[in-house]
């Protein structure tokens, strides 16, 4: 299992090395000067030439991304342009909401998806099943936005039971907080509780489909431990992956549910860095938000390690 372990992690080391290029040559390539965005347009081209000589963007390139990259090895991802904080700083402070709502959307997904999923291709092609399916197709064509706006609608302004917008820490107010984070999470939950359930669906059909299956159904074991307990376990690795890229998804994806209900996450401050070419901000937000999401699919790895000992033993 350590060596398993070793693998996956030096695995990572060349993804993060090429993302970290791409972010430094798109966002230094993008049109736009993050000095003449802090003068403003009315400051000559000397004052402009003047402060991009001071923060270092008049040097070549090569030398900017090196210096970069040496700073975040050493831990130091350098300080905003705008903020007046570092962007250790500035991630710390803007990832808890992210994570937070991404725990809750995935546990609405979860929550949503397996039971349908299984149950679904238990009884494939009766009326619940059909009514799922009609739940997903929904489900992975209503942009995230729309179903925001219509869950803020209902419970927000007419129902009066959740707050529209806003954030409050649970760590600080568990009540308070929860009630800020659930329309949103419930609002990327369902969409992407469509995915999962689809996968479920199709990965328990298979199982059910197996010779085994029917021998252990003839040695009379009861339908719902058959479902539940022989079936689902089977059927674990395709639905476990598609858990981890959903999860990784909603991190990285959460920059529009986070506008619309006004919490102060790393999608919002994405989106307002790039308006102010912040490149320290963004490139660091990108490059913690990619850690993430690689950290997430070696713990699947890890998880399918230990559902099936193939998988770390290499023989699958």
């Amino acid at each position: 299992m350590l060596r398993f372990v070793l693998r996956r992690l030096l695995s990572l080391l060349p993804v993060l090395f090429v993302v970290s290029v791409v972010i430094f040559s798109l966002i230094h390539l993008t049109p736009g000067d993050p000095a003449r965005a802090i003068l403003g347009q009315n400051a000559t081209n000397e004052q402009v030439a003047a402060l991009r000589e001071s923060m270092g963007l008049d040097r070549p390139l090569v030398e900017q991304y090196l210096g970069w990259v040496g700073g975040v090895l050493t831990g130091d991802f350098g300080d905003s342009y705008f903020l007046r904080k570092s962007v250790t700083e500035a991630i710390g402070d803007n990832a808890v909401p992210t994570i937070q709502l991404a725990v809750i959307a995935i546990i609405v997904a979860i929550a949503l998806s397996v039971p349908f999923g299984t149950l679904a291709a238990r009884f494939r092609g009766g009326h619940l099943d059909r009514s799922v399916m009609g739940f997903t197709l929904i489900g992975m064509t209503v942009p995230s936005f729309v179903l925001a706006l219509a869950l803020m609608v209902v419970f927000g302004l007419t129902l009066r039971w959740l707050p529209i917008s806003g954030y409050v820490n649970p760590f600080e107010d568990f009540g308070a907080g929860i009630r800020t984070l659930i329309m949103p999470g419930i609002a990327l939950g369902t969409i992407t509780a469509a995915l999962i359930t689809r996968t479920t669906r199709a990965a328990v059909l298979d199982v059910l489909n197996a010779d085994y299956i029917d021998a252990a159904r003839s040695r009379g074991v009861a339908e719902r431990r058959l479902l539940f307990s022989h079936t689902l376990k089977n059927a674990s690795l395709p639905v476990l992956t598609i858990i981890g890229l959903s999860l990784g998804g909603l991190v990285t994806g959460a920059a529009v549910t986070e506008t619309i209900f006004n919490i102060p996450g790393l999608g919002q401050l994405l989106v307002t860095s790039i308006a102010r070419r912040d490149y320290p901000v963004i490139q660091g937000v990108i490059l913690f938000v990619t850690l993430i999401y690689l950290l997430t699919n070696l713990l699947i790895d890890l998880l399918y390690g230990i559902v099936d000992p193939r998988v770390r033993l290499g023989k699958a």
